[in-house]
């Protein structure tokens, strides 16, 4: 039997913990405000966790602007994390899909950096085989999209700044984007009206008000710091035309949030269109005859992807983007494969896991 281990997603946002028996959880961290106390937090998470021999390491809160250099939050990471747990448990996961010690990533801190979504994909190609497919991970704050061919990540980007211009990285996810990053403006009372260019409302506030997501009474990590549910919701989104959850009908509500998505789903869809033309362009004549009868019976005769793998609490945004392609092929959805709260959880998950079949004695 191989030695148990947990996954840390370490997040600017979010911590994220998952153990290979089944158990996860995800709480709220700022890490620009509350990086100090980084030890604490992800010690009160591994007190609820069952018994581990290893810890397997993932971050992206090294880019949080408490930090000067990204290799400043590497470092400063580890070194909240090694003030409670030996060095010698923890293995870093890198973005070549190797485990690297803490020293080792210390010195080499861009290997380390960012490097979730690639464990998340790796971990992915379990349920993908050798057929070609799309990974895609909405989460809160950002949407990835990691093409696999062969049972292998087709991706040459690694940093954040060389996916972003691929388009494998979206900076928008279902809770925490700014809605007037968004959209400049709106349909409001028949005619356009401009969008406050000011942190009033989140699509946190978008996907409550239109029942994609659930009311959460207890979080009030929101633009003003009031309840995340649906009728708070309407305030928020009121306020970014510079009216009030009093003055507009409910009908005004739903089309200010309907344009929101509407203009967020585009980003995602612009992006699958993106990679899957850079990803067609590199495949070989052969792999490209193989592939036209099965993408044309699927109806996805311009991409070429035989599934899509679905990550993340942000489903119904990917659903969306790939209506919005034109892409009705097989759905892998980890959701249903793991259940909602470890795929929350995927990216702690997937190097918890690729951490005991790899490094585990026994």
């Amino acid at each position: 039997m191989r030695d148990p281990w947990v996954g840390l997603d370490v997040g600017g946002a979010n911590l994220k913990a998952a153990h290979t028996s089944g158990w996860s959880q995800s709480v709220g961290f700022a890490m620009w405000r509350d990086w100090r106390t980084l030890a604490i937090s992800i010690g009160k998470l591994l007190d609820e966790c069952p018994a581990f021999s290893g810890v397997a390491v993932t971050m992206t809160g090294e880019l949080a602007d408490c930090f000067a250099t990204r290799a400043e939050g590497v470092a400063i990471i580890l070194e909240q994390l090694t003030s409670i747990l030996p060095a010698s448990m923890v293995r870093v996961y890198s973005v070549d899909g190797t485990w690297k010690t803490v020293s080792q990533s210390a010195r080499d801190p861009w290997s380390v950096a960012a490097s979730n979504w690639h464990g998340l994909a790796r971990f992915a190609i379990r349920f993908v085989g050798t057929r070609s497919c799309m990974m895609i991970d909405t989460g809160s704050t950002t949407t990835d999209l990691i093409p696999i061919r062969e049972a292998q990540i087709s991706l040459e980007a690694r940093t954040d700044s060389q996916r972003l211009q691929a388009g494998a990285l979206v900076y928008t996810g279902v809770e925490r984007s700014n809605v007037s990053g968004l959209v400049s403006e709106v349909m409001l009372f028949g005619s356009a009206c401009p969008v406050m260019n000011e942190q009033f409302a989140n699509t946190r506030d978008v996907y409550l008000w239109l029942r994609e997501m659930d009311d959460q009474p207890d979080n009030c990590e929101t633009a003003d710091h009031k309840p995340a549910t649906r009728a708070a919701a309407r305030d928020r989104l009121a306020r970014i035309v510079g009216e009030d959850g009093s003055t507009l009908a409910d009908t005004d509500i739903d089309r200010i949030a309907q344009q929101i998505a509407a203009s967020q789903t585009k980003l995602i869809a612009n992006a699958f269109r993106k990679v899957s033309a850079t990803y067609t362009k590199n495949q070989s004549t052969r792999t490209k005859k193989a592939l036209a009868p099965l993408l044309k019976k699927n109806n996805v005769s311009d991409h070429a992807f035989e599934c899509v793998a679905m990550s993340g609490h942000g489903d119904f945004l990917i659903e969306a983007a790939l209506a919005a392609c034109g892409w009705d092929g097989e759905r892998i959805r980890l959701q249903e494969l793991l259940g909602p709260d470890l795929s929350r959880c995927g990216p702690a998950y997937a190097i918890a896991t690729l951490a005991c079949e790899e490094l585990s004695e026994g």
